[in-house]
């Protein structure tokens, strides 16, 4: 083919345009390509664990800013950020709070926007209660945050988490010493379905890394997978729901295996095991039992809520609560000993 160059009454090459159009054209693909690796994973409101369904047929999902048990921090204002990904077509959010008399208030119904959605709720001089309810389930987004904490993708201050040094990880036998559990035999009917982990690797070490599934079969005898190798970026594993109650782990080979997300049945675990005080630890997280408090003296109590804000628990002037009793799922811990800091604790 014969390139034939003309220039335009500004004197500029015709072709030369066209070379430029088409970097413009290649640079925003690549533009495109590198912020959508980059971007966190979206869930839809009905998948995430951090929204509870209600009884109304129209505000199907709810989620939590502060409860009346929070004291005077329920008294600041309150502010839900969310970055909307998925935006189905009458999506809107209404404010739920309780009055000073310990009444219901229920606001308007308000439009959602794509991208960045903030909601605040002005403060007041009482304890009260505040949540934000949505009437469709389909709503995705890719950022959470409540009062300035992020909630997901989970991560703390930006900074990526590793293996050996999560509470989230279990130690397991030489070969795997790093074990993180799905589900356990003793959940029940909820252990039969799909296990699907979600983890976006950062770095590995030389030489490369690897997990494997454990899991038990029908009659109760363990099975161990072959070896799957770790690569840079998002890793999925799903293994398969089944028809009896089965316990299922992951076992990872190397303390070096660092992340961005972790995500375990649909919850970023990513920043639960952060502490909101350095000298205090609460251990384990997840669990299946106990819940230990290390570090805080003169414990007065500590309190058990479900994510919905009911006290399903409480024990006083001790350092430990069990909480084998109650449903699988994230739960949030208040513990006062003069002073009361919350943590939110996984239960398996």
């Amino acid at each position: 083919m014969l390139l034939v160059k003309k220039k335009c009454n500004n004197g500029l090459n015709i072709n030369s345009i066209t070379k430029t159009k088409y970097m413009k054209k290649i640079t925003l693909f690549i533009f495109t390509i590198f912020t959508t690796i980059i971007t966190a994973q979206s869930v839809a409101i009905g998948n995430s664990s951090l929204f509870s369904t209600t009884t109304n047929s129209t505000w199907t999902h709810v989620t939590t800013l502060t409860l009346v048990t929070d004291g005077a921090e329920s008294q600041a204002a309150q502010t839900l950020e969310i970055n909307i990904t998925n935006l189905p077509a009458g999506a809107q959010y209404r404010v739920y709070k309780t009055t000073a008399s310990g009444g219901n208030y229920f606001g308007n119904g308000q439009d959602l926007a794509m991208g960045n959605n903030t909601i605040t709720v002005g403060a007041v001089t009482f304890d009260r209660t505040v949540k934000i309810q949505f009437n469709n389930d389909t709503i995705e987004f890719d950022s959470l945050s409540v009062n300035g904490e992020n909630l997901y993708p989970g991560q703390s201050g930006g900074t990526d988490d590793c293996v050996g040094t999560s509470a989230l990880f279990a130690s397991g036998p030489a070969a795997y010493p790093y074990v993180l559990t799905s589900t356990l035999a003793s959940a029940g009917a909820s252990s039969q379905a799909a296990q699907t982990l979600q983890i976006n690797i950062t770095s590995l070490p030389e030489g490369g890394a690897n997990y494997r599934v454990v899991k038990t079969v029908a009659n109760g005898n363990w099975n161990n997978s072959n070896p799957f190798s770790l690569s840079l970026g998002l890793n999925t594993k799903t293994v398969a729901a089944v028809s009896f109650d089965r316990t299922v782990k992951f076992q990872f080979d190397s303390e070096e295996i660092c992340y961005s997300s972790l995500v375990l049945n649909g919850t970023e675990l990513l920043g639960l095991d952060d502490l909101s005080f350095s000298d205090i630890m609460i251990y384990p997280n997840p669990t299946t039992d106990n819940i230990y408090v290390e570090g805080a003296q003169n414990i007065k109590s500590i309190k058990v809520y479900s994510i919905l804000g009911s006290l399903e628990k409480e024990v006083f002037n001790t350092n430990q609560v069990d909480i084998s009793d109650l449903s699988t799922g994230i739960h949030l811990i208040k513990v006062d000993n003069g002073t009361v800091f919350t943590k939110k604790i996984i239960k398996q």
